[in-house]
């Protein structure tokens, strides 16, 4: 006789945060080298910092990875960078990347916060970004 015992949970929420709530994403903004915050409309050859502030909202510590991925009019990537860490409890961090757009358009930039590239799991919704360049 063959007896399969499975159980499955599609989420966290049994055990007190759903995945999506285990950080919080806020403030994302371009910044210069100095950290000062611009605007939507950036120069070509002007290098920026695309930035935000990830809070964990957890009792724990919490590995993640940042990944910004800048897209242009045709939706085509430009850029894909990422930078991995660690969060302690409750701790915010300002992660940021940089960019150097070569040409004038609109871009977005998408960041990502993920637990791991390698389980690709979320622990933020999505935010985006619109830059304007010229």
């Amino acid at each position: 006789m063959l007896v399969f015992l499975g159980l499955a949970l599609a989420n966290d929420s049994a055990f007190g945060i759903e995945p999506l709530e285990r950080a919080v994403i806020n403030d994302e903004r371009l910044v210069n080298l100095s950290g000062a915050t611009l605007g939507e409309h950036i120069i070509v050859n002007q290098q920026i910092q695309i930035t935000a502030k990830i809070t964990n909202t957890q009792e724990e510590n919490q590995s993640f990875v940042y990944i910004v991925q800048i897209k242009d009019e045709n939706d085509i990537v430009v850029k894909l960078a990422w930078i991995s860490g660690s969060m302690t409890e409750y701790q915010n961090l300002s992660p940021s990347l940089s960019w150097t757009p070569k040409e004038s358009g609109v871009y977005i930039a998408e960041i990502f916060v993920w637990d791991s590239l390698l389980t690709q799991g979320a622990l933020t919704p999505t935010s985006t970004l619109e830059i304007i360049t010229s």
